[in-house]
């Protein structure tokens, strides 16, 4: 850092409206310890030369908030953090300028009105980038050699076993911040060209996709990094003219597969994966740092359900949601392995289900898009009120868990002339009061196998009446013993998903028999 202080302080400008962002010129420089140099300009995002766009996004994890570096922008001293600070040590060539976007940088970061009109752009922002480059960071603890090692792994040019060094490099360099750090999920999500950097080792993303896989890392660390490794194996699919058609899934889908990922503002749990939604456009998802987050959640679980009384609390991670719905079976035979990382389990229905039709539609194996907290034996398959696809629940003492609002059954290839009860008429076969908790946790989880708490210790603040707890109580009972009934019938396969339900359920005095 320069100890000259008659450099002025760098002040934004106003960025026009619309489609402007900021890009920066980082200045080349053939000396490697000089002090970085780079120019900010607006740039709109609308227009392009007949080359498209030719700059590049940079995907980091911003470590310690202390900005502790200084560089030159526009002639002024601008304060960075360490981490970004190294990546634009290595990403500065010695002869030509790069034109780069990078949040920190390009965003004025303590004005939240103008990050609530930056982040909707930042799909395209990614999507339209030349590349987008992963900084990783520097190569310590070997982090360079093992990207090498899983560069030549996804070139297969290792035939025999990996050596236990080289993987446990490998896996040390898999475990850093990056790989869960939520912001990311977007950048890589929408990106159709993507590098990975550690150090001055860079290999496409494609061919560290293919590393990965070869390396057969555990079972856990897959987990950790699959949902980001399935959006960087994306990429090579993607196109300039359909990368605006890619969506899929819905915020409540995304939200539940990534809200164990790290954000540094909570607000962040919704607002990042906004590029990856489909219902993006909805008036409850648009960005607004300046509303409380627990106002944000309620407005975010108000729309993932719809029919339902949602309420939440200032300081507190739940949502409680209130509404109706038919339990229509349960979760076992979950399989270890995930295969385009996709979690397959198995389904067996009870007799609502039977009764309602969708027994004679859905096939007994579905599949759900991995994510950092996997299924487990005994959770429910709910058919809520007001919702066309079911949801997976875990009951957790008194009340239900929501694992994901939204599962995709896999249908029968066949079923045009069966009938659906529910869906055709206003039934109320097998309808009840629920209440669900839907938990954004602000720090990661490290284990989702914890003793279930009771709802007046996660919940203080929400109250019924007593009729509506003892009514909730005795529908949770009755749901136990259907449950132990149609496990029960999968001999000794169904005794593990059985117990479990028991422990999730605090019911001791319950016996397996």
């Amino acid at each position: 850092m320069s100890s000259d202080n008659s450099v002025p302080s760098f002040t934004y400008s106003t960025l026009p409206p619309n489609s402007y962002t900021r890009m920066i010129r980082l200045l080349p420089d053939e000396n490697k310890s000089a002090l970085i140099q780079c120019e900010l300009f607006n740039y709109n995002l609308s227009q392009s030369g007949d080359g498209g766009h030719l700059y590049e996004a940079l995907s980091y994890v911003w470590g310690s908030p202390a900005r502790s570096h200084s560089i030159i922008l526009n002639g002024c001293r601008f304060y960075v953090t360490e981490s970004l600070y190294t990546a634009l040590l290595h990403l500065r060539d010695n002869q030509l300028e790069r034109v780069l976007w990078i949040d920190a940088i390009s965003i004025k970061q303590h004005d939240d009105q103008e990050k609530s009109k930056q982040i909707p752009l930042m799909r395209k922002i990614y999507a339209q980038a030349r590349r987008v480059v992963v900084w990783l960071g520097e190569a310590q603890e070997y982090g360079d050699k093992a990207l090498e090692v899983l560069g030549s792994l996804g070139r297969k040019q290792n035939s025999g076993p990996i050596n236990e060094k080289d993987l446990e490099k490998c896996e040390k360099l898999l475990q850093r911040d990056w790989f869960r750090r939520i912001w990311v999920l977007q950048e890589v999500g929408v990106a159709q060209y993507i590098s990975i950097m550690c150090g001055s080792v860079q290999i496409n993303g494609h061919l560290f996709c293919e590393g990965v896989n070869n390396l057969k890392p555990s079972s856990t660390l897959m987990a950790r990094i699959s949902p980001v490794s399935f959006l960087i194996k994306g990429a090579i699919f993607r196109s300039h003219d359909e990368h605006y058609s890619t969506a899929t899934l819905s915020m409540g889908e995304l939200v539940s597969m990534y809200r164990n990922h790290n954000a540094t503002k909570q607000h962040d749990k919704v607002y990042a994966l906004l590029g990856l939604s489909s219902d993006s456009n909805s008036a409850a998802l648009i960005p607004d740092y300046e509303l409380p987050w627990h106002e944000v959640f309620r407005q975010v679980t108000q729309h993932v359900f719809p029919k339902c009384s949602v309420e939440t609390w200032c300081g507190s991670e739940i949502a409680t949601v209130k509404g109706k719905g038919r339990v229509l079976g349960y979760i076992y035979s979950i399989s270890d392995s995930q295969k385009d990382s996709q979690q397959t389990f198995q389904v067996v229905f009870n007799q609502t289900c039977q009764r309602l039709g969708y027994h004679d539609i859905w096939e007994t194996e579905w599949s759900l898009q991995a994510s950092g907290e996997l299924l487990q034996g005994g959770d429910i398959i709910c058919l809520l009120e007001g919702h066309s696809e079911p949801s997976i629940l875990r009951l957790c003492s008194d009340y239900y868990v929501v694992v994901t609002p939204v599962v995709r059954p896999k249908e029968q290839s066949q079923h045009e002339n069966h009938s659906v009860i529910a869906g055709g008429s206003h039934s109320l076969y097998g309808l009840y009061d629920i209440l669900l908790v839907w938990k954004v946790p602000l720090s990661e989880v490290k284990n989702n196998l914890q003793s279930p708490s009771n709802l007046i210790d996660i919940a203080p603040n929400y109250h019924e009446e007593d009729c509506e707890a003892e009514r909730r109580q005795n529908h949770i009972t009755s749901n136990m013993l259907d449950a132990a009934m149609k496990i029960s019938e999968l001999g000794l396969s169904g005794k593990e998903v059985l117990d479990n339900l028991l422990f999730r359920s605090n019911q001791g005095d319950m016996d397996t028999e």
